[in-house]
């Protein structure tokens, strides 16, 4: 009794950050995307959603630039999932692991998991040299051909999943390319998190040019000229009105 704060909070109410303790069903406040959970597809997706008209989260930040497309719903130029994932011996970007000797010797080199139905269909091998193209970058990796990625069944079409760790980057005693290089920037429209597990790619077998390679290699697979809002449900490009979090990113 008279106990205020996280001290009124019983020690069996694990949702510490609510004012009772408990998680909520019905939020009938402070969330712009409340008051009930529902589905809503990622901004990029291979399928459209089923459940509503709409297939993004309505009230989602969109910064709209030239470098920060979307691909529409369905694209054929990005028929994959992609999802990123951590490893036990990297930290966050890997800024810090990839300079420690040990754990840079652990895990050495950026790789993308794929299954093996995925591999056949590509005609790749475990180790393989593979690039990864997203609407606005491409980067490279070795195959990681893994029974742990299962193709997902979606609308009776078979849809494949790509999976990348998050850790590699330019600098470092093991370098590789960045899979946040692939992402979009969004922000969910409460605390502005970007949409980082969640997204589509190709996957093209073989090395990255670089170079003048590299820029011809990207405009092939994902041509950077024409309009900057490809996506149905993005806003024009405009004053940017997120109201905080990456505000600038909206700006030309």
């Amino acid at each position: 009794l008279g106990a205020e704060g996280l001290d009124a909070i019983p020690g069996d109410a694990p949702f510490v950050l609510h004012e009772d303790g408990l998680g909520w069903l019905y939020v009938p406040k402070g969330l712009k995307d409340g008051p009930l959970p529902t589905h809503y597809e990622p901004l990029e997706s291979p399928v459209s959603n089923e459940l509503y008209s709409h297939d993004t989260n309505p009230p989602v930040n969109w910064f709209a630039r030239n470098d920060n497309r979307f691909a529409p719903p369905g694209d054929s130029r990005f028929p994959f999932v992609l999802t990123t994932y951590r490893l036990t011996e990297h930290h966050t970007a890997g800024g810090m692991s990839r300079f420690l000797s040990h754990l840079a010797e652990l895990q050495p080199e950026m790789f993308a998991e794929i299954s093996p139905q995925l591999a056949r269909e590509l005609g790749i091998k475990n180790g393989d040299y593979i690039c990864i193209v997203s609407l606005r970058a491409a980067i490279e990796a070795r195959a990681l051909v893994s029974r742990r990625i299962r193709p997902l069944r979606i609308n009776g079409k078979r849809v494949h999943q790509v999976a990348l760790p998050y850790h590699f980057g330019t600098a470092g005693l093991v370098r590789g390319g960045a899979a946040n290089d692939l992402l979009t920037i969004s922000g969910e429209p409460n605390v502005t998190i970007m949409e980082a597990k969640a997204l589509t790619c190709n996957i093209v077998p073989g090395r990255l040019p670089r170079g003048q390679g590299f820029t011809e290699f990207l405009n092939k697979y994902a041509p950077q000229a024409g309009p900057i809002t490809l996506h149905p449900e993005e806003p024009s490009v405009g004053p940017d009105t997120s109201g905080g979090g990456h505000a600038t990113e909206g700006k030309e």
